[in-house]
């Protein structure tokens, strides 16, 4: 069977990444008709922006949504919401977090065959006694619950949101290497996935995980540390676009309001939920003059406990901007529509929905709400426009093709702990992205989510597919899972019709509709080389008619398998 080579890729997709991208931040201001339009030649002839999508969503758009805001989509999941609404499909998709299981000790004897000794097998380690020989395991086990949340979610965007703003608004879990600290990093985000974007960076400012992460722990009034109060403005809220004129001045003070807010140690170490707290001593309270794109606003400094005060008139200070808002609007667009932001997509759907953020104070919910209902977010140019992430793609395959799930913590270790290599061996590793800013595909010009795909990683995608539909995937202490493709084929509409076999596995599985000559290559091993479609149809009846005929199966699984491996080796795969 014949493989595509790593260095095919480019030409394989050109026609759909045509020309090089436009910033998502230093040269996303445009200058009317001076500015030069650099993206994708699809996206320039999209001319639709915010207002509502009309008619009826086809099965191509439902899956589209659904792939978008979770991770890949089951046949299952099109006949449910082919004939609803897209409000009726968002009402199920954009509610908050219920309750859920915390992440337990399932990895006692495992590896080194160590013991942790403050955590009995089967129990939370979110509370327990920090213990530096064992929190590397409690790490691993923190990373496969997540990969466990998001195999195990239905109906919900709650995972997708969750990996969002842990891109936009990171930590990295190696580095803060205090897994209940971790914990409570993700909860903060979840709590927050569909809320109110001030009080997420405010819980931010003080949580534990950024606390160390960027040094806040550390910042007082002897030597303010710039580190947090760089990235809160520069990533987190403002960006480096031209309208966004802070100063290094402005970072100077920034940090001095942030200076005394700490964590207590003591929690963290000991039994007990970690905290942080405001220290005065530690507090600068001279004044703090901003710039001009302030307002030349003076925050006045306080001393004792009314220093902590000063905080809450820093972030009202930077949320009073307008480019606060637009920056928010970035993001999701970039996350959720493409990284690639042309000058239409910038007048008619970046800066309208940052109106609908100032005017919702911050709540993300109208906002994001309105993009996923809106005519450009359905453009047939949008649709398959990026290359899926390394969470889509295995995370997404593994979905749609009901692949066999944990049915317990400790199988949750097991099996997912080599999904988790798996994924960082393509450039996504759960809970790790490579820095601050987050993953370089969501913001590093002029390549963009291109820096998916190079020689290495292009290979290893290939490699995960082929093990998908023939020798499996093998997981730590288990030995093998696959994809059961006829398990998966039986769920389609019409399998025994080899046209609608490959269009609906198409229509799951890929970015994009398949082309002819991709079908017909498809199409010619299910047929086994013959010209007549009943060479596939009677194989297929054959089998369905008596399921322990081994001969019958054989057949079936002889053209399916390569059939898949095919269908999962195009560059459309790449796609969504």
């Amino acid at each position: 069977m014949k493989i595509i080579k790593a260095g095919q890729y480019n030409d394989l997709v050109k026609k759909y990444r045509k020309v090089e991208p436009i910033s998502l931040t230093d040269h996303i201001q445009l200058k009317g008709a001076k500015s030069k339009d650099y993206a994708n030649k699809r996206l320039l002839e999209i001319n639709v922006g915010l207002e509502p999508f009309q008619g009826n969503l086809s099965e191509r758009q439902v899956a589209h949504l659904i792939k978008r805001i979770s991770f890949g989509v089951t046949t299952a999941e099109i006949n449910r919401y082919r004939s609803q609404s897209i409000d009726q499909i968002l009402d199920q998709f954009l509610l908050p977090a219920g309750n859920s299981p915390e992440p337990v000790n399932n990895y006692n004897n495992v590896g080194e065959g160590k013991i942790d000794p403050e955590v009995p097998e089967g129990e939370s380690f979110v509370l327990a006694a920090f213990d530096d020989d064992i929190e590397g395991d409690r790490i691993v086990s923190l990373k496969t619950w997540m990969i466990g949340r998001v195999l195990n979610s239905q109906d919900t965007a709650l995972e997708k949101m969750i990996l969002f703003w842990w891109n936009f608004l990171p930590i990295k879990l190696w580095d803060v290497f205090i897994s209940k600290i971790g914990y409570r990093y993700f909860k903060m985000l979840e709590r927050n996935a569909f809320g109110n974007f001030k009080t997420l960076i405010r819980e931010l400012t003080l949580d534990p995980g950024m606390l160390i992460f960027l040094s806040g722990a550390f910042n007082n009034r002897n030597s303010p540390d710039e580190n947090f109060a760089r990235e809160l403005q520069e990533l987190f809220c403002l960006g480096r676009g031209e309208d966004s004129g802070y100063t290094e001045e402005d970072i100077r003070n920034t940090a001095r309001v942030l200076t005394g807010w700490t964590i207590d140690w003591e929690t963290v170490h000991e039994t007990g939920e970690p905290q942080s707290y405001f220290n005065p001593e530690a507090h600068h309270t001279g004044d703090k003059q901003f710039s001009a794109f302030y307002g030349n606003r003076q925050i006045r400094g306080r001393e004792g406990a009314a220093g902590a005060e000063e905080l809450d008139e820093l972030l009202d200070m930077i949320f009073g901007t307008q480019e606060c808002a637009r920056h928010l609007a970035r993001k999701i667009y970039a996350f959720f529509v493409t990284t690639e932001i042309t000058n239409f997509a910038e007048i008619n759907v970046i800066r309208p929905l940052a109106d609908i953020i100032r005017q919702n104070d911050y709540n993300i919910y109208p906002a994001l709400r309105t993009l996923l209902r809106s005519a450009h977010f359905y453009h047939e140019h949008i649709i398959g426009v990026s290359i899926k992430n390394p969470f889509d793609f295995t995370l997404g395959f593994w979905k749609s093709f009901g692949m066999e799930l944990a049915a317990s913590a400790q199988e949750e270790r097991e099996m997912y702990e080599g999904v988790l290599w798996q994924m960082a061996n393509i450039g996504m590793e759960m809970g790790d992205p490579p820095n601050v800013a987050g993953w370089p595909p969501y913001y590093q010009v002029p390549m963009l989510d291109k820096i998916w795909i190079n020689t290495d990683t292009i290979a290893r995608r290939v490699f995960l597919t082929d093990s998908l539909v023939f020798w499996g995937y093998r997981l730590s202490n288990r030995s093998i899972i696959t994809a059961d493709v006829i398990n998966f084929v039986e769920g389609l509409g019409n399998p025994e019709n080899p046209n609608d076999l490959i269009n609906d596995s198409a229509l799951i599985l890929l970015g994009v509709n398949l082309g002819p000559i991709q079908f017909e290559q498809v199409k010619q091993v299910l047929l086994s080389g013959q010209e007549q479609d009943y060479y596939w149809t009677g194989a297929w009846l054959s089998y369905q008619a008596n399921k322990n005929d081994r001969e019958a199966r054989t057949v079936v699984l002889n053209r399916l398998n390569p059939a898949f491996q095919i269908l999962l080796q195009m560059a459309e795969t790449q796609l969504m």
